[in-house]
């Protein structure tokens, strides 16, 4: 009899297991059903309205909710992707600066895409492009533009000829010391800004059109002419404080926002503040180089990526697109100012010739060189970061400080990339 209540108790302990595990899988199915319906989107708390607002016609043509999360810090959102993505934690959706897309690409973090014809051109496409696969739908493009006070300019600078003839204009001497000028500053301290020149006069960062990590062309001897053009400026021209690396941002926004500079290279993001200090400023492309060149700045912006842990990567993948199509690349424009990669909107945009912003990012980035998006390119920031202030010292030639950062770079490469 024992032995037959023993026997019973073990099938009931059985039958108890395939029911918890039947439940258990069930589960499992449910969890996955569930979120194969359902489109996370993180993105920074600006974005917020515009994702509510373009969403419904997406869930009810498609039958999918979309779920909308924010973030006071969308770079740390892509960082904790390798981590947060296998824990299933990671949102579908986000937004990613071009150059990020490459690198989190090739790492595996995100999804390839499908970028459809008639959008982008190949410049655009270009931008999140690694090793001929695309990752992700180019939403925003940015590039320096020339910032003017329309009280103290009255003809835009065409050429730097311009800008060195103002800056020999005593009524833009540096206050606290008169042998220094303020008419023209840009803070070319910063690799970001100082690119643009180095560029232009035959410099590059990698060779084959930025696909060769293991050619580096800042020293060549056009990048050695470029960066002994900027170093002038600051012996010559500058406040010593000019040469600071950080420091500097400041001392040339408020010297434009007080009136004391005519004029300034900087971002569009630099926009809102200048309208809040209720300067009266124009804005305009980048005046050609005294070689006839155009300032060739960094083109880049952000794109719409997919995790590639998303448990709806293809609905996800349907979203992104459906984020960067012409009319909801319009309506971005209208609610964030920020101007569209696709080529189709942009178009639209620039009919109000009103918006100078908008007009003069169009134009800057047709000579705008495509940031790299090569993982490397976090040692050429590195690499870079002094290669301005040490020429603009004195303490090394425009050649030496050139090389001296051209070698930290590549034995940077060298050292953490082995393929």
């Amino acid at each position: 009899m024992k032995k037959s209540f023993k026997k019973m108790g073990m099938l009931a302990l059985a039958a108890g297991m395939t029911l918890t595990l039947a439940a258990c899988g069930n589960d499992k199915k449910d969890a996955d059903a569930s979120a194969k319906k359902t489109v996370t989107v993180s993105v920074d708390k600006g974005y917020k309205d515009y994702i509510n607002d373009v969403k419904g016609k997406f869930e009810k043509d498609n039958k999918v909710k979309v779920v909308v999360k924010t973030t006071n810090d969308a770079l740390s959102t892509l960082d904790n992707l390798k981590l947060d993505g296998p824990a299933g934690k990671a949102p579908d959706v986000m937004m990613a600066p071009f150059d990020r897309a490459g690198v989190l690409g090739k790492q595996g973090q995100l999804a390839t895409v499908k970028l459809p014809s008639g959008r982008y051109n190949q410049k655009d496409k270009d931008l999140v492009t690694f090793k001929g696969k695309q990752y992700g739908q180019p939403a925003v493009i940015e590039t320096l533009v020339m910032y003017y006070n329309k009280d103290l300019v009255s003809e835009v600078p065409k050429t730097f000829k311009d800008l060195e003839a103002m800056s020999k204009d005593p009524k833009y001497a540096y206050e606290n010391d008169k042998t220094k000028n303020v008419a023209f500053l840009t803070q070319w301290t910063n690799f970001y800004n100082a690119y643009g020149v180095i560029k232009a006069y035959d410099g590059y960062i990698f060779g084959k059109n930025n696909t060769d990590p293991k050619d580096i062309g800042l020293n060549n001897q056009g990048g050695v002419e470029g960066i002994t053009y900027m170093t002038d400026w600051f012996k010559n021209v500058w406040p010593k404080g000019m040469q600071s690396t950080t420091s500097n941002e400041n001392f040339i926004t408020d010297q434009f926002t007080k009136g004391k500079s005519a004029v300034v290279i900087d971002g569009p993001w630099m926009a809102a503040k200048y309208k809040k200090s209720k300067i009266n400023f124009g804005v305009a492309s980048i005046p050609t180089l005294p070689n006839g060149e155009e300032y060739q700045a960094f083109g880049g912006g952000k794109a719409w990526v997919v995790s590639n842990y998303s448990k709806n990567k293809s609905m996800s993948q349907k979203f992104a697109a459906y984020l960067a199509n012409d009319n909801n690349q319009q309506k971005f424009y209208k609610a964030t100012q920020e101007v569209p990669a696709n080529e189709n909107a942009r178009a639209e945009v620039i009919k109000n010739k009103d918006d100078q912003l908008t007009q003069a990012v169009v134009e800057q980035f047709k000579s705008a060189d495509p940031m790299p998006n090569l993982p490397e390119m976090a040692e050429v920031w590195a690499g870079a970061e002094n290669l301005m202030v040490n020429s603009a010292s004195g303490k090394q030639t425009p050649k030496q400080a050139a090389d001296k950062a051209v070698k930290q770079i590549k034995e940077s490469i060298q050292q953490k990339y082995k393929d």
